[in-house]
């Protein structure tokens, strides 16, 4: 189930399909949303030190290996409203990554790019490692 704006349920499949049928939003347009919704909600009345973004990112990738660990990738909304799942706590690092460009300056899309152009000069399984 997802909980529209207006209190209304709506089934995840329709959702989806209505979702992809529009334009997808672009990275630019997420970072505008979620800092003009952190800003009405007033996560921007004080300055942050950087290392509190970087403990509130690392937070949300912990819960999401706990959302898996209990419903495994099942979606889960709790009574209240909330999704709380894999998924959703996916979003939420989404969120946080974009806030956290925000408050820095970040150029998201253009570091993207310079690490990903640096990405494909690397061998096959770099680094030698396990995982």
């Amino acid at each position: 189930m997802v909980y529209s704006k207006n209190g209304s349920v709506r089934n995840v499949d329709t959702y989806r399909k209505e979702r992809f049928t529009n334009m997808p939003k672009s990275l630019q347009t997420m970072l505008s949303e979620v800092h003009a919704n952190n800003v009405a909600h007033g996560w921007y009345d004080r300055d942050r030190p950087f290392s509190e973004d970087i403990a509130l990112l690392t937070t949300e990738v912990a819960e999401a290996y706990e959302a898996y660990r209990v419903r495994s990738m099942d979606p889960y909304t709790d009574p209240n409203g909330k999704p709380d799942d894999v998924k959703s706590e996916l979003a939420d690092i989404l969120i946080r990554l974009l806030d956290t460009c925000q408050r820095y300056n970040v150029d998201l899309e253009l570091e993207y790019e310079r690490k990903m152009a640096y990405n494909k000069t690397r061998p096959y399984r770099h680094g030698g490692k396990l995982v």
